[in-house]
């Protein structure tokens, strides 16, 4: 628990030095959107209608790049109706941001440049940690940078 405190401190203070604004987006939504996953369904007694709990902040945060803000960041607790394993759950916590005249590249570098700074303010964390995939083996990840870049493409 404290160490998941220091992370996300960490990660509002990386944002926060890159000049990113956190905004909060809706969690009930009138239709399913922002990612290709099955929703949670739920009943709204007011309106008598359903509503989907959100499987991603995605479309709500393009909307506020949209509204003048170039950089938006969200902390969203997300939902999605699917399968278990030990690398999914269907409810989580989901970091992700947007930044207007930004490319894939600026992303990457980016990301690279916070993954760094998680390293450098959090002590307790190895660059080098074993994850478990999908089927539940074992597999070691170095985060050191810069990452290998690989061609879509091809």
């Amino acid at each position: 628990m404290r160490l998941r405190s220091k992370f996300i401190k960490v990660l509002r203070d990386f944002y926060d030095n890159n000049e990113f604004i956190e905004v909060e987006t809706p969690v009930l939504g009138n239709a399913a959107s922002g990612a290709a996953a099955a929703p949670f369904i739920t009943h709204h007694n007011d309106y008598d209608q359903e509503f989907f709990l959100r499987i991603s902040p995605e479309t709500f945060l393009k909307r506020v790049t949209m509204g003048r803000f170039e950089r938006v960041v969200e902390f969203a607790r997300d939902f999605r109706n699917e399968g278990s394993d030990p690398s999914h759950m269907q409810e989580f916590t989901m970091i992700e941001h947007y930044a207007s005249w930004w490319n894939f590249e600026d992303n990457m570098k980016f990301v690279e440049d916070m993954f760094d700074f998680i390293f450098k303010n959090i002590s307790e964390l190895e660059k080098e940690i074993d994850v478990k995939d999908k089927q539940g083996n074992t597999r070691r990840v170095n985060f050191q940078t810069p990452w290998q870049r690989i061609d879509y493409v091809q």
